[in-house]
């Protein structure tokens, strides 16, 4: 390589670089301006930062030109939630509400499709389309309701651990819908690293969907007995290293939780449930030592995750259509709504202290906002070429108006607030 060629090089490496630096910092102050503005209006700060990031992204602003990097870097944030989030819950308390998770998410789940199916028609599209669509705007996102609970110091709550089980089947159900949606062209059956076998469809999705079920029990199985047999032989030995060189446990922390979200990404899941797992099977003394040492750094990923999802989000197709988006998204609005609302009945009616909501109503709003997995089945739509570029930004608006309408909704249905989450207005816990 001559000396010419090294110095271009150095010079485009460099170029790089400094646009790198420079989309971080667009963004940052993006989100700071927005994530206040929402603060004020006692509005959920995450649904501030994914319109900040729509708003200087490549298809409004233009500000930020190829968030391609930052989102692969962003993905970071959700995986540090989730491990945190999973550190927090009790899986003993997760294992008692299992039978009613799957039953009732089930329930909800239908719910939310109906009116999701019925919101496709009024938009013509036909029968595939309407499936992709009821199903991308079924499924609540688990970092947007996640960061909800943490940020507001609910997780100890008697409804968290089951709105977490509820949210992680929904994950399970969108992967499994993944899975057949993308054995519908040979071509895409390789984004999922399964071993299929046969040459039709349908032979296709039934063993796609029975290793990713039984890839789903390996990764369970696995990580508690990670966190029976080893982990705690790490964590007793690294904690002699915490005063002087905390780095090391950090480390151990990061690695832990990057393994499972590695593992669970191999069998075709999410990576943020792998170290959700991982995060849950830890518990007593290790879950506090673990959960101390990722904290500080979960923040500053987390507001990349959320930008970036907003960079991604083009609203002008969307908005071409017209009139009938704003009957769409009411729809699948109230059809989710309805769906937690109909769930939070019947577990209230049912008593018990380890599933007693506030109310029908805070639950239903809770479960309102789409997020990261309602965009990518429409980017799968979109790439097997199912749907077309303005379905997608109908589903990425959906994911900003819904973030958005479920903390007004849980601001009525919430009345007493903390003041560290909304610190413009001067309310206490007794407010």
């Amino acid at each position: 390589m001559s000396v010419e060629q090294v110095l271009l090089e150095a010079a485009t490496t460099t170029t790089t670089q400094v646009q790198f630096l420079l989309d971080i910092g667009i963004l940052a102050v993006a989100a700071l301006i927005m994530s206040v503005i929402f603060a004020r209006f006692n509005i959920t700060i995450v649904s501030g930062q994914i319109l900040a990031g729509m708003i200087v992204g490549p298809y409004v602003l233009g500000w930020v030109k190829d968030p391609v990097i930052i989102n692969e870097i962003s993905e970071i944030g959700i995986v540090l939630l989730l491990f945190i989030i999973g550190l927090e819950l009790d899986p003993l308390q997760l294992r008692k509400l299992a039978g009613k998770v799957i039953l009732l998410t089930a329930l909800e789940v239908v719910i939310a499709f109906t009116f999701g199916w019925l919101a496709s028609f009024i938009l013509g599209f036909d029968l595939l389309q309407s499936l992709i669509f009821a199903i991308a705007t079924s499924i609540t996102s688990t970092a947007i309701v996640g960061k909800i609970l943490l940020s507001g110091r609910t997780l100890k709550a008697p409804e968290a651990g089951f709105l977490m089980g509820l949210m992680v089947f929904e994950d399970i159900v969108a992967v499994i819908f993944l899975i057949i949606l993308s054995s519908i062209t040979s071509q895409n059956i390789s984004s999922f690293p399964y071993i299929i076998v046969g040459q039709s469809a349908p032979i296709r999705e039934f063993f796609a969907a029975t290793e990713a079920t039984l890839g789903g029990i390996v990764l369970i199985v696995l990580g508690f007995a990670v966190a029976r047999y080893i982990a705690p032989l790490f964590i007793n030995y690294l904690s002699s290293y915490e005063g002087e060189f905390e780095e090391i446990p950090f480390l151990f922390s990061l690695g832990l939780a990057f393994l499972f979200a590695v593992l669970a990404a191999f069998l075709g899941y999410s990576p943020g449930i792998g170290a959700f797992i991982i995060g849950l099977a830890i518990r007593g003394k290790y879950s506090r030592f673990l959960e101390k040492r990722v904290a500080p750094v979960k923040d500053l990923f987390l507001v990349l995750f959320f930008v970036s999802i907003g960079s991604l989000i083009d609203p002008s197709p969307a908005l071409a259509l017209g009139l009938p988006v704003i009957l769409v998204i009411a729809l699948v609005t109230i059809g989710k709504f309805s769906g937690g609302y109909t769930i939070g009945k019947i577990l209230i009616s049912r008593g018990g202290s380890e599933t007693r909501l506030p109310s029908a109503k805070t639950f239903g709003a809770r479960l309102v906002p789409r997020g990261e997995f309602s965009l990518l089945i429409a980017q799968l739509g979109l790439t097997l070429g199912l749907v077309n570029q303005a379905f997608f930004s109908l589903v990425g608006i959906t994911v900003i108006i819904t973030a958005i309408v479920s903390s007004i909704l849980q601001h009525y249905t919430e009345p007493r607030i903390a003041p560290s989450v909304y610190p413009f207005k001067s309310k206490s816990d007794d407010a």
